[in-house]
């Protein structure tokens, strides 16, 4: 990845900053964003900028601000920003589904839609990696979250619009759908005795997966390695949607 300039969305913590150091230890120059600058780990060898994802104002001005920072448009977008809430779909309110769906499709919108821009009108290639779930291809009644299911159902549907679009100037779209991983989304919502019983019963592998493992197949699709790759779903679940 030496030479690539790469823009992270939700990048404080958790899947965005394990790809951050993924990218960085490959050679890419990298930009975070997050809501607040504050959140930001400085010492990750990335630059840090404030951006709100549902803005469209200000995703346009964090990109324009990146590609200062990165000497040129970013030709790798990761767009990690992302907020999971359980609720029951008779108890869902329409705010609570307009709050969900801002973030995690609209927001992979706006980016997706500002760094094919900058690309485009720069003449340049690039690749977008969007990150969906297992939560968009599958359903499990113990775990209502509609909300969160249609909005990463959605970004699959957005990942494949982008890739037949946006082919013809040389800018590729994939998705990943990560499964049960190791991030401090996950823990907050811990329940030690019933996510064990889900490790033994749910997934194959028997494991949670990591926010490492999780960017090594992001950087894969980044890369030029995957340059006849577009609009896939790659499942990084430890085999949850193959039963």
């Amino acid at each position: 990845m030496a030479g690539r300039r790469a823009l992270i969305t939700g990048g404080a913590g958790g899947i965005g900053l394990a790809c951050a150091r993924r990218l960085l230890a490959e050679g890419a120059q990298v930009v975070l964003l997050d809501k607040s600058a504050d959140t930001l780990p400085s010492a990750a060898g990335a630059a840090p900028v404030a951006c709100d994802v549902t803005d469209p104002g200000a995703v346009a001005a964090a990109v324009e601000r990146a590609a200062g920072l990165l000497n040129g448009p970013a030709d790798v977008l990761v767009n990690s920003a992302g907020v999971y809430k359980i609720t029951p779909l008779l108890d869902l309110t329409p705010r609570e589904w307009d709050d969900v769906l801002a973030v995690n499709l609209r927001g992979t919108f706006l980016a997706g839609r500002a760094v094919a821009a900058a690309l485009i009108a720069a003449g340049q290639p690039g690749a977008i990696v969007n990150i969906s779930s297992t939560a968009g291809l599958v359903a499990d009644a113990a775990e209502p979250s509609a909300h969160y299911n249609a909005s990463k159902a959605g970004v699959l549907a957005l990942t494949r619009q982008m890739a037949a679009e946006w082919a013809p100037y040389g800018i590729r779209a994939n998705a990943v759908c990560p499964g049960v991983i190791d991030t401090p989304m996950l823990r907050m919502m811990d329940d030690p005795e019933t996510g064990a019983a889900y490790l033994r019963t749910g997934v194959p592998q028997g494991r949670l997966g990591s926010a490492e493992e999780v960017a090594a197949a992001i950087v894969f699709l980044a890369s030029d390695d995957a340059s006849y790759l577009t609009g896939a779903a790659v499942p990084v679940d430890g085999g949850i949607t193959a039963i």
